[in-house]
């Protein structure tokens, strides 16, 4: 009687390999664009809730010394507040700048993301300046997922 031998597979093919390994890269690009855009959507989180905590502390400010602050802000200005919400992600404190007119709104870039314009109402009677104070200012910061900036501006 003949014996029939049977070819016995032991492993996979190249094509069925390829194929896994195909599967596998595109599982995993998908995972991580998706883990890499929540990521940029909690820093925008985290700056916006820094850029409402200044706000908050600059009204408050406003309503104890009837102007706003004309000095670059720091967090012995504003007792109470937490000393990172005036620090951006990337560790540089809040960029101030000051004027008797209200300036143009800025370029934002990831190197200026966190800004205090302060500004007067645009007589030389008000300067903006550490002894007088200023009537109103506009907060900047800069946002990677959403629109480019997020503002805040005075109540007054």
């Amino acid at each position: 009687m003949l014996k029939l031998q049977k070819n016995l597979q032991a492993g996979f093919t190249i094509i069925e390999l390829l194929i896994v390994i195909a599967i596998i890269g595109i599982l995993a690009t998908l995972v991580l664009t998706n883990f890499q855009g929540a990521q940029a959507k909690g820093r925008d989180t985290v700056r916006k809730n820094d850029i409402n905590s200044i706000y908050q502390k600059l009204e408050e400010y406003y309503n104890e010394n009837g102007s706003y602050p004309g000095a670059a802000l720091a967090a012995s200005t504003f007792p109470g507040i937490d000393a990172e919400a005036l620090v951006d992600a990337d560790g540089a404190t809040i960029t101030s700048s000051f004027d008797t007119a209200k300036p143009a709104a800025p370029t934002m870039t990831t190197t200026n993301e966190y800004r205090y314009a302060a500004y007067g109402d645009g007589s030389v009677a008000t300067t903006c300046d550490a002894t007088n104070g200023c009537l109103h200012y506009d907060l900047y910061a800069f946002l990677e997922k959403e629109t480019p900036q997020y503002t805040k501006a005075s109540l007054n």
